[in-house]
């Protein structure tokens, strides 16, 4: 009977170490989104776009240009990045694959701007799925 017990506790301890493994690693999303930032404040869009996800093509540029237009900031004057929170998910079937999403709060120039970051790896890649700005 403590054979088979142990046996037992083994099983599930080794399956509840797997189940942690996988999905998208903190670090590597904010870097991530470090990184995509540091572009966007170099004016640099066209880099700023190879870091979203394969299945989101956008045109950052006319994005940023239009919250600096309507909230007369200038996304070139980033001078940090807070980080508020986070949620996680190993697999997510609206997406077929994992998602991390970063809250943020970024300071630009002398203004507060919330920033929610998804990122997903799937299949088709792995990248900024969502991105919302709150001004």
């Amino acid at each position: 009977m403590k054979k088979l017990f142990c046996l037992l506790a083994i099983v599930v301890l080794t399956l509840s170490l797997s189940a942690c493994s996988g999905g998208i690693d903190g670090d590597t999303a904010r870097e991530h989104v470090n990184d995509f930032f540091g572009a966007v404040k170099e004016d640099d869009y066209e880099k700023a776009e190879t870091f979203l996800h394969p299945e989101r093509s956008k045109d950052i540029g006319e994005f940023f240009e239009k919250i600096e237009q309507e909230e007369e900031i200038d996304f070139s004057n980033i001078k940090s990045i807070k980080y508020t929170g986070f949620t996680s998910s190993f697999y997510d079937s609206s997406i077929d694959g994992s998602a991390y999403t970063l809250n943020a709060v970024l300071t630009v120039g002398s203004k507060q701007v919330e920033a929610e970051v998804e990122i997903v790896q799937n299949d088709k890649g792995f990248g900024i799925y969502n991105l919302d700005i709150d001004t």
